[in-house]
């Protein structure tokens, strides 16, 4: 009887054993841990870095199975880059990247952020790559060279620490997202294309290619391919994705993340950037308003934000410099239009080519804005020259002894005739009247009359 009771018990124990993990998931099942879904629309700059890292820790303080990044986005900093890509890498929480809605890209900063998730999808009708970096205002080529440029044997300095840079910035960055693809088990070779010769592929190639986990038309379709999936976390162990039945809640970025993706857009970076240029010139043609000071080195610095995330061509830079310059000599240097027209052109043509699309493929200024920037630029050409010939109206006029005419003074001494001295405008002067005024007392108002010379003609103010 002991021996059957001792049997049957090991049979239980063997049983339970067997059964445990399958208890566990029947568990995990009916009660699975919310999907946080963060959203990432526009260029990756230290506000999305911050972001992600942010509800990060949140999901894994709230106890949350999963973390879904819906991402669309042209590129952006490396250094942001780096630090998603690390946040992800070390992240307690799986962390599934999905590339969404139809039309989006992940390319350049975001083909690291993709391929770096735990699981990697895209949505139909969108594409990856073109991960080459480059350095803002001025593109990094990895192939051809500049026409003109010597080599070997007879390249010079400057040439040789411009090639140095390139291969340094091609080796590091080839380097960072082949050990992204290493340990996430995907295509180490496509990614190292992505990188030196800005490869780019489609949702479906990407599958094929094992590039993506899974190619999914929405969100829910994305969790219900994902539900059950094994996933290799930072310490070793598999996780197991429960999304059947999770709640999912929408942790959109704060009012700040969103503010600060939102002046990163290529069209209102470059009218920022015209609004702090008119507004400084404004406080310099009028000084003392303040406000369109104020206003100008807010927005001008707000746009330098932007313009230290999107790659900026040192052409259109150029141009844009030149075209300012023409504009504002047109105000000084009456050309009878020949400089302010050419400043025009100038503006136009440099702002056609102001972002670099290589970079960031799409990024353009969009042909409506460029045309308001030129018309606005002719008004305020306008409006300069009319306040600067204002100006020099108004100093000719408030110059020179008629200027004193009408104007109050205060008596400082007076003697016992005609004569004294009185104090106007921070300065002292000899004054004189007539006999019939009669005697003036110290600190007495009174008004210039007439100018004689060095000295001013005074009446009584009630007169």
């Amino acid at each position: 009887m002991m021996k059957r009771i001792l049997f049957t018990l090991f049979l239980l124990s063997g049983l339970a054993l067997f059964l445990a993990p399958h208890l566990t998931h029947a568990q995990r099942a009916e009660k699975p841990g919310a999907v946080h879904v963060l959203t990432i629309d526009g260029a990756i700059s230290p506000a999305y870095a911050d972001y992600l890292k942010d509800e990060i820790a949140d999901a894994q303080a709230s106890g949350a199975g999963l973390i879904v990044v819906e991402m669309n986005t042209p590129g952006g900093l490396l250094t942001s880059t780096r630090s998603m890509v690390s946040a992800i890498l070390n992240s307690p929480v799986p962390v599934a990247v999905y590339v969404t809605p139809s039309g989006s890209h992940a390319a350049s900063a975001g083909t690291f952020i993709l391929m770096a998730g735990h699981v990697a999808a895209m949505d139909t009708g969108t594409n990856v790559g073109a991960a080459t970096p480059v350095s803002i205002g001025n593109p990094v080529d990895f192939g051809k060279d500049k026409p003109g440029t010597k080599r070997k044997g007879g390249e010079n300095a400057e040439d040789a620490n411009a090639r140095a840079l390139q291969d340094k910035a091609k080796e590091d960055t080839t380097a960072f997202i082949r050990s992204i693809a290493e340990m996430r088990g995907r295509n180490v070779e496509w990614a190292e294309q992505a990188v030196m010769n800005a490869k780019s592929i489609t949702e479906r190639e990407a599958l094929d290619q094992n590039v993506i986990d899974v190619v999914a038309a929405s969100r829910e379709d994305l969790l219900e391919k994902i539900h059950f999936r094994n996933v290799e976390m930072k310490d070793g162990h598999l996780e197991t994705i429960m999304t059947e039945g999770a709640p999912v809640i929408e942790k959109n970025p704060g009012a700040m993340t969103r503010f600060l993706a939102f002046i990163c857009n290529p069209n209102l970076a470059a009218i920022l950037m015209m609004v702090g240029i008119y507004g400084l010139l404004l406080e310099f043609y009028a000084p003392g308003s303040m406000i369109p000071g104020t206003i100008g080195a807010i927005s001008l610095m707000l746009a330098l934000y932007a313009m230290s995330i999107l790659p900026v061509s040192g052409l259109g830079a150029i141009l844009l410099l030149i075209g300012l310059v023409f504009m504002i000599a047109e105000i000084f240097i009456p050309s009878f239009g020949i400089l302010g027209f050419g400043g025009i052109i100038a503006l136009v043509i440099g702002l056609a080519v102001f972002f670099d699309q290589s970079a960031m493929p799409g990024l353009e200024l969009e042909w409506q804005v460029i045309i308001g920037i030129a018309l606005s630029a002719s008004v305020f050409m306008g409006v300069g020259f009319l306040m600067f010939i204002k100006s020099r109206y108004d100093d000719e006029a408030s110059t020179g002894p008629e200027a004193m005419i009408g104007k109050t003074a205060r008596v400082v001494s007076w003697g016992d005739g005609t004569e004294g001295h009185v104090f106007v405008e921070g300065e002292r002067w000899n004054a004189f009247t007539t006999a019939d005024e009669g005697l003036f007392k110290e600190g007495e108002s009174a008004l210039i009359s007439a100018v004689d010379g060095l000295r001013l003609k005074i009446r009584r103010t009630d007169v």
